[in-house]
């Protein structure tokens, strides 16, 4: 946990938490030094990528809708050929 202590004409001073050795490899990059056009750019991938995933997401979704419907109509065929071959042959046993 970091404890600030306040020193006069210093600024805030903390204890190493250890936290600081996770983040020793990236650069940070403050918000001030990017473009108003690197940042809609940025904001603009972002974008990309979600629609992206939703598209990936709709594209499996309508896939397994698909498979459904197809068992579905494959289930209905075979119920109605079962269903015709039972009632043909109880009209053959009539007469």
């Amino acid at each position: 946990m970091a404890l600030f202590q306040r020193r006069q004409d210093e600024d805030e001073y903390y204890e190493d938490d250890g936290f600081d050795e996770m983040n020793e490899g990236e650069e940070e990059v403050p918000d001030e030094a990017e473009s108003e056009e690197e940042t809609e750019e940025r904001i603009r991938d972002r974008v990309k990528l979600a629609f992206g995933v939703g598209n990936l997401g709709a594209v499996i979704a309508g896939t397994v809708v698909i498979l459904a419907l197809v068992a579905l109509l494959l289930s209905m065929i075979s119920f109605i050929q079962t269903d015709l071959s039972r009632n043909f042959s109880l009209l053959q046993m009539k007469f």
